[in-house]
């Protein structure tokens, strides 16, 4: 697994997570509202996504792929 794949599914099981916790305080406490929530801070979402893409940028580094030995002619 590569490390871009591996900073993905972390965020992908982050998010799940995250929604998954809202959905359960909105069914524990009926006068928590996800929809008010999400409503009021989904902008604090997309500066999330923004600043972990900012962030991959900045640390993305190019690897050389270098072949098998047994690929190599002699």
């Amino acid at each position: 697994m590569t490390v871009r794949s591996r900073s993905g599914a972390l965020t992908a099981g982050l998010i799940l997570m995250s929604i998954g916790l809202i959905f359960f305080l909105q069914n524990m406490y009926e006068h928590f509202s996800a929809w008010r929530l999400i409503a009021r801070y989904w902008p604090v979402i997309l500066i999330i996504i923004g600043l972990r893409k900012l962030y991959d940028y900045l640390t993305w580094q190019e690897t050389q792929v270098i072949p098998p030995a047994s690929e190599k002619r002699p």
